[in-house]
C-alpha cells in the first residue's frame, strides 16, 4: 500500500482479557456489600440498534411540531466492528477535539478527563478501501457487529448505539455498558452537523457498581461534499475478547436515490413513534449548564463557569458584570445565583437567563445604594440599561419592574425615553444612543436639535403604531 494511501499502521497486540474479566468481576464481587454474589447476566458479545430523534445528545428527545415533509438535508451511514487487537491508527487524538465532555462519576454531571476514552482517535478517511484493509488484517482481526443508515432534518439526531449483551444485575436493573454515536443536524445551522460519542463503562471501584457515562461532543462542521470519518475506540466488552470498536461514518448531503428514499421513511418512523419525550419547557436539559452552576462555587473556576452559564442563557447583563467584577463582588454574585438557581434543572433556558439577570440587577441595586459602585460595574449597567444607570430614581423604578423580562425591559426602554426630554444635552445623548443601538430611537429624533423640533419627533412617535408596537414587545 503507498504511503499516501495509508490509514493506519498495524500495532502491537494487546493482552487478551479473560484473565482481566475474571479479575474484575472478582473485585465487583468482593466490593459489594450484597449477600448474593454477581453473577454477570451473559449474551453474545454486543447488540446494535439505532434510533433517530427530535433534539440533541445534551437535550434529550423533544416533542417535534415538525411534519418532515421537506426533503432531509443529510443521510448518515455508519459500521461498527469489534477489534480483538487495537491497531496504531493514524488518525487525531479524539480528546483534543472536543468541546465539551460530561461524565456523572460525581453526584452530579461534571465536566472531566476523558478518561474513558483515553487512546481513542478520530477524523477524516481519504480511503475506506485501505481503513477496511487495516481492520481485517490478521494482526486486529475484526468483527462486524452493526451498521445502519439515517436521513436527518434540522433538528434532529440519530444515535447508533453498541450495547454489550452481558450485564450485571444490580438493585433489580442490569447494568450494561454501550458505545453510541451520536450526529445531528442543527435546527439553526442546517448546512452542520454535529457529532458526539457516548461511553458507558462498569466502574471498578470497589463499592456497589455503577455505570459511569462520558459524552463527548465534537465542533459542529459544516459539510458540502460526502464525508468520511473514521474512529477508534478502545472498549472491552464482558463477554469475549474484543480490545476496541472501529466505526467507518459517512455523512452526505441529502441526493434523491432509492436507498436514500428508504432511509427518510425509517428515519420518519423513527421520530413518530418516539415517545419518551424530555418537554425544553418542564426540564433544562442541559447538563453542560447543571456543569456551569455546579463549578461557579468552586474557586479557580467561579468566574468562566458564570460567564458561560450567562452567554447560554442570553443574561447578557450577568456575563458583563461576571467578566469584569473585583474578586468581592463576583463572590457576592455568585452567592446569589447560587441561592436562586437551587430549583435550575426545572427551568428552560431562558428562564434560567432572566433568572441571573435579575439576580445580577438585584445585587447591583442594593449595592448603589450604600456605596458608589465600581466604575466598570457602572458602565457594565450603562451598556444595558444606557443614561437610566446614572439615576438613582431611574433604578428605582427598574427594580420595581422585575417582574419578568419584558416588564425590565419595558422599563429599561421608557426610562431612556423620558430622559430624551431631559434639559441636559448630555442626559439626552446618552439616551439616545442607546435607543438607536438597540433600534428603538423615535424616528427623526436629533438629541442635539432645538427644543421644538425635539418635541415635534417625540410626539409623532407616540402617534406612530408600528413605532409603538416595537418599544411595547
Amino acid at each position: 500500500m503507498k504511503a499516501r494511501h495509508e490509514v493506519c499502521r498495524r500495532g502491537r497486540p494487546l493482552v487478551r482479557c479473560n484473565t482481566l474479566l475474571l479479575g474484575f468481576l472478582a473485585i465487583l464481587v468482593a466490593g459489594c456489600q450484597q449477600k448474593l454474589p454477581l453473577q454477570p447476566i451473559t449474551g453474545p458479545a454486543t447488540t446494535f440498534n439505532s434510533n433517530v430523534q427530535t433534539g440533541t445528545p445534551l437535550s434529550g428527545p423533544r416533542k417535534s411540531a415538525s411534519l418532515l415533509k421537506n426533503a432531509p438535508g443529510f443521510i448518515v451511514r455508519a459500521q461498527f466492528w469489534r477489534l480483538y487487537y487495537f491497531p496504531r491508527v493514524a488518525l487525531p487524538a479524539l480528546a483534543a477535539q472536543s468541546t465539551l465532555m460530561i461524565n456523572n462519576a460525581a453526584p452530579r454531571p461534571t465536566m472531566a478527563f476523558p478518561a474513558l476514552s483515553a487512546g481513542a482517535r478520530f477524523g477524516i478517511i481519504k480511503s475506506s478501501a485501505a481503513f477496511h484493509a487495516i481492520l481485517h488484517a490478521p494482526a486486529v482481526k475484526a468483527m462486524p457487529c452493526g451498521q445502519a443508515s439515517a436521513a436527518l432534518w434540522p433538528g434532529l439526531s440519530v444515535a447508533m448505539r453498541l450495547t454489550d449483551s452481558s450485564g450485571l444485575p444490580i438493585r433489580g436493573t442490569v447494568l450494561r455498558q454501550r458505545l453510541a454515536l451520536w450526529v445531528w443536524q442543527p435546527k439553526a445551522a442546517p448546512r452542520k452537523v454535529g457529532i458526539a460519542f457516548e461511553f458507558k463503562r462498569l466502574s471498578t471501584a470497589p463499592t456497589v457498581p455503577t455505570l459511569i457515562r462520558q459524552l463527548q461532543v465534537l465542533r459542529t462542521r459544516q459539510l458540502t461534499i460526502a464525508t468520511t470519518y473514521g474512529a477508534v475506540m478502545p472498549f472491552r466488552f464482558l463477554n469475549g475478547d474484543s480490545q476496541a470498536v472501529a466505526i467507518l461514518i459517512t455523512i452526505s448531503p441529502w441526493t434523491d436515490t432509492p436507498t436514500n428514499q428508504l432511509a427518510a421513511k425509517t428515519s420518519r418512523q423513527s421520530v413518530t413513534t418516539t415517545k419518551d419525550f424530555h418537554s425544553p419547557k418542564e426540564r433544562l436539559n442541559r447538563p453542560d449548564l447543571i456543569v456551569a452552576i455546579d463549578n461557579i462555587g468552586k474557586p479557580g473556576a467561579r468566574r468562566t463557569s458564570l460567564v458561560y452559564l450567562a452567554g447560554q442563557t442570553g443574561a447578557k447583563l450577568t456575563q458583563d458584570v461576571a467578566a469584569v467584577a473585583q474578586t468581592p463582588v463576583l463572590g457576592e454574585l455568585v452567592k446569589a445565583v447560587a441561592a436562586n438557581t437551587t430549583d435550575a434543572p426545572a427551568m428552560p433556558v431562558t428562564t434560567l437567563g432572566w433568572v441571573l439577570d435579575k439576580t445580577t440587577y438585584r445585587l447591583l441595586y442594593d449595592m448603589q445604594k450604600t456605596k458608589h459602585l465600581p466604575e466598570q460595574l457602572r458602565i457594565a449597567m450603562a451598556l444595558h440599561l444606557g443614561e437610566a444607570a446614572w439615576h438613582a430614581s431611574s433604578l428605582d423604578e427598574i427594580a420595581r419592574n422585575l417582574a419578568s423580562r419584558q416588564d425590565y425591559r419595558r422599563r429599561i426602554i421608557r426610562e431612556n425615553l423620558i430622559y430624551l426630554e431631559d434639559t441636559s444635552p448630555a442626559d439626552r445623548l446618552t439616551a439616545y444612543d442607546w435607543l438607536q443601538t438597540h433600534h428603538l430611537a423615535p424616528p427623526n429624533y436629533n438629541p442635539l436639535a432645538g427644543n421644538q423640533a425635539r418635541n415635534a419627533a417625540l410626539d409623532k412617535a407616540e402617534n406612530n403604531p408600528a413605532y409603538m408596537r416595537r418599544i411595547q414587545q
